[in-house]
């Protein structure tokens, strides 16, 4: 049973590393903007207006902060499904099914 635990981390650890990846390259691009035109470390995020959806928004200082932000996004929406892939990946790649 504890090989089983150690494998769900080691994957769940695999899914963290895949999204926080795709909010490096995004900083980066961030980076890249900032450099070239300049800006402000201060970001706002806002809804933009939605039928039915009341507005909302909020702010976040320096690119860190966007980062915390986006991978919590992506690991809140993502990880659960990723993880299921991966282990399907697995399972498969040691013909277990």
């Amino acid at each position: 049973m504890n090989s089983t635990n150690a494998i769900e981390k080691a994957l769940q650890e695999k899914v963290n590393e895949e999204c926080r990846w795709i909010v490096d390259k995004f900083i980066l691009d961030m980076e890249k903007l900032s450099d070239k035109y300049g800006g402000s470390n201060y970001y706002e995020f806002t809804r933009p207006q939605m039928s039915g959806y009341e507005p909302a928004s909020f702010s976040v200082d320096y690119r860190s902060g966007v980062a915390k932000v986006l991978h919590k996004m992506l690991l809140d929406n993502y990880s659960d499904l990723m993880l299921e892939q991966k282990s399907k990946e697995l399972i498969k790649k040691l013909e277990l099914i």
